[in-house]
């Protein structure tokens, strides 16, 4: 599991690239046939936004995600401090694996069009 930090702003898109190396083998891991889920929570604990493979959530590769949230969606955020968490699952096993947790900044970006 990784922990990150990532700042953004309320006003545009937020797109960030995510890759991971498994930490028994040393190899990329290969998200090809997995699942995965993002989900950005106040510290209240209240699910703000979320995104999902084809939802927000592309492979750029099979070793390559990009988490994208619109202006549309990040604009539903007050600037301030968020907590991200992404879980992914491959395809035929049981296991739900923690890629990682973090926070995220936002900014108020002022102006938007």
């Amino acid at each position: 599991m990784y922990v990150a930090n990532f700042d953004a702003t309320n006003k545009a898109d937020w797109i960030t690239l995510i890759s991971a190396i498994d930490a028994d083998s040393g190899v990329d891991i290969d998200f090809t046939n997995a699942s995965v889920k993002a989900s950005i929570r106040d510290y209240d604990g209240c699910e703000r936004l979320t995104a999902t493979i084809g939802n927000g959530i592309t492979l750029q590769s099979a070793t390559v995600l990009q988490l994208r949230f619109t202006a549309a969606q990040m604009k539903s955020l007050c600037a301030g401090e968020y907590k991200i968490g992404i879980v992914y699952q491959i395809a035929g096993d049981d296991e739900v694996i923690q890629l990682l947790t973090g926070d995220v900044t936002v900014q108020d970006g002022v102006v938007s069009l």
